[in-house]
C-alpha cells in the first residue's frame, strides 16, 4: 500500500475531521483557565469531550492519568488505521526516551525514578545497556555509547548527561522519522521544532552556567550539528536578537526580549509553540492524507498539554493569571 496515497487515507481522513470537531476551542480553553471556583471547572470540563472521563468531580484530583489515558487512546485509534504508522510513531516515541531516560539514570545514577509511559520493557533496555542484540534501532545503541563514555568513573555526571544526549536522539529520530513519511509540511515541522527546542536547551544551558563545549559535545551532534545553533552556543546572550530576527523565529523574537529574566527561556518555549501551531494549522486545508491526521494530533497534543497546566493549578491554586499566561495557543 502507498502510504503517500490520498485515498488511502480517506476513512482515517473522515474520521478525524468528526473528532476535530470535538476539540476545546482557544477562547474556551482560557475562560476555564479564568475560572476560580473548582466546582465551575468541573462543570466546564463536563461541557467538553471530556465529561465520561470525569463522571463525578473527585477525578479532577486523578486528572493527569486520566488526560494521559485519553490521549494514548486517541493514538492507538489513530494507529489502528493509520497506512503510514510513523505519523503516530512521531508523537509516541517521547514516551519511549523518557522511559529510557529513568531507566538508565536508575541504572547509571543510582537513583530510583518510577519507569512508565513507553512500550519497551526494562529487559531490553537492560540488554541495549549491556550492549546485547535487541530489535531495537541502532540509535538507542549509540546513545548508550555515549552517555557510557562520558560518565565512566564520574556517575553523579549520568542525570545531565542522559538527558542532554537522549533529547538530542529524540529530536534526531523526530526528524528522520518526519522524512520517512514524506510530507513536506511534517519535514517543516520536525525540522523547525528541532531548532527551537534546541535553542530552549542551549538557552537554559547558558543562562545556568552550563559548559557549552560539553553540551556541544553531547547535545549539538548529529542531525543537532546546525551552524545556527553552534553560533548561538558560541554567542552571547544579548546577541541572540540580531542572529534569529531573520529566521523563521523572527515574528517573536522582539516580545520574547522585551521580557527581562528567568522568563525570558519561558516566554520563548510558549511563543515558540504557537508559531509551531501557526504551521501546522496548514493541515486543515488538507482533506486526505498523513498531513491531515498529524495536524489533528498536533492539536490533540496541545490540548493535553493545556487541560493538564489548568485542572494541575486548580488542584494546587494556582493564580489563574499565572496560568493563562502558559497556556499555548489551542488549534481551533
Amino acid at each position: 500500500m502507498n502510504g503517500t496515497a490520498p485515498e488511502n487515507w480517506a476513512f482515517l481522513s473522515g474520521r478525524v475531521a468528526a473528532m476535530e470537531s470535538k476539540l476545546i476551542r482557544n477562547d474556551v480553553i482560557q475562560r476555564m483557565a479564568a475560572i476560580e471556583q473548582f466546582n465551575d471547572v468541573f462543570l466546564a470540563v463536563s461541557d467538553t469531550a471530556y465529561k465520561d472521563a470525569f463522571p463525578i468531580i473527585e477525578k479532577l484530583y486523578e486528572a493527569d492519568s486520566i488526560i494521559s489515558g485519553v490521549y494514548n487512546d486517541r493514538l492507538a485509534e489513530m494507529a489502528r488505521y493509520s497506512p503510514q504508522p510513523e505519523v503516530v510513531e512521531l508523537f509516541r516515541i517521547g514516551d519511549d526516551f523518557r522511559s529510557f531516560k529513568a531507566f538508565l539514570k536508575n541504572q547509571l545514577a543510582g537513583l530510583q525514578l518510577p519507569v512508565n509511559g513507553g512500550r519497551i520493557p526494562d529487559a531490553a533496555w537492560q540488554r541495549v545497556l549491556d550492549g546485547l542484540k535487541t530489535d531495537l534501532p541502532p540509535f538507542w545503541y549509540d546513545a548508550v555509547a555515549i552517555i557510557r563514555r562520558e560518565c565512566e568513573g564520574q556517575p553523579e555526571l549520568a542525570p545531565q548527561t542522559i538527558d542532554l544526549v537522549l533529547d538530542s536522539a529524540l529530536l534526531a529520530r523526530q526528524v528522520e522519522l518526519a522524512g520517512i513519511i514524506g510530507a513536506p509540511l511534517i519535514i517543516e515541522w520536525a525540522s523547525r521544532r528541532k531548532i527551537v527546542r534546541a535553542i530552549e536547551v542551549v538557552w537554559r544551558a547558558k543562562t545556568g552556567g552550563y559548559d557549552m563545549g560539553r553540551l556541544q559535545r553531547l547535545f549539538l551532534r548529529g542531525e543537532l550539528a546546525d551552524p545556527l545553533l553552534r553560533e548561538l552556543a558560541d554567542l552571547a546572550l544579548d546577541g541572540w536578537p540580531e542572529r534569529l530576527r531573520p529566521t523563521f523565529i523572527g515574528p517573536i523574537v522582539d516580545d520574547v526580549f522585551a521580557q527581562s529574566g528567568t522568563g525570558q527561556v519561558t516566554r520563548f518555549a510558549r511563543r515558540a509553540d504557537d508559531l509551531l501551531l501557526e504551521l501546522v494549522k496548514r493541515a486543515k486545508s488538507v482533506p486526505f492524507g498523513p498531513e491531515r491526521i498529524f495536524g489533528y494530533l498536533c492539536a490533540l497534543r496541545t490540548e493535553v498539554q493545556n487541560l493538564r497546566l489548568i485542572l494541575a493549578g486548580k488542584v494546587n491554586k494556582i493564580n489563574s493569571r499565572l496560568l493563562q499566561e502558559r497556556l499555548r495557543e489551542q488549534y481551533v
